[in-house]
């Protein structure tokens, strides 16, 4: 898919049961760049869409990406393997949720105009996966350099305390 193509009618889309599917360079999604520690590699990302027997239009939406996160105790880097896997009911600007969409947690619904940036599509579900506390699964935090051991707090309150 060519980079100018980005933009396409997912209701279309979903009518015809077409697939669209492409790679783009993290650093291309801004916002999600801004929230790595590194903006490297690619994200690939597919769409398939489809229409249930009640005429309802859905996308089948799968991202993957390796994405270059800081880890919250060490400090370093920590490749995160994402994979999202998401299935959108597509909706009309202002069209209701219909009822029996509202108990199902297998489906998000999604108001789609006629031209979707699929792009942002992705950024915001890559966005929406981000653990909120990256960290190594054993990792220990920084420690300070040239120091043996940690002077208490309360250290200079004892030396006060004797001098009274």
């Amino acid at each position: 898919m060519s980079q100018e193509s980005f933009v396409i009618d997912l209701r279309a889309l979903a009518k015809d049961g077409r697939r669209v599917q492409g790679v783009v360079p993290v650093e291309r999604l801004g916002r999600l760049a801004e929230s790595l520690l590194e903006p490297a590699g690619s994200v690939e990302f597919e769409f398939q869409g489809e229409r249930d027997d009640e005429g309802k239009l859905y996308v089948e939406l799968l991202i993957r990406a390796d994405l270059v996160l800081q880890c919250q105790r060490c400090l370093e880097a920590l490749v995160w393997p994402c994979e999202v896997s998401n299935r959108l009911l597509l909706l009309r600007v202002g069209e209701a949720l219909p009822d029996d969409e509202l108990e199902n947690d297998e489906v998000d619904a999604l108001e789609v105009e006629p031209l979707t940036e699929l792009l942002a599509l992705v950024e915001d579900e890559l966005l929406l996966s981000l653990p909120l506390v990256p960290r190594h699964d054993d990792c220990e935090p920084p420690v300070k350099a040239g120091v043996d051991e940690e002077i208490s707090p309360f250290a200079v309150l004892r030396q006060l305390r004797g001098k009274v």
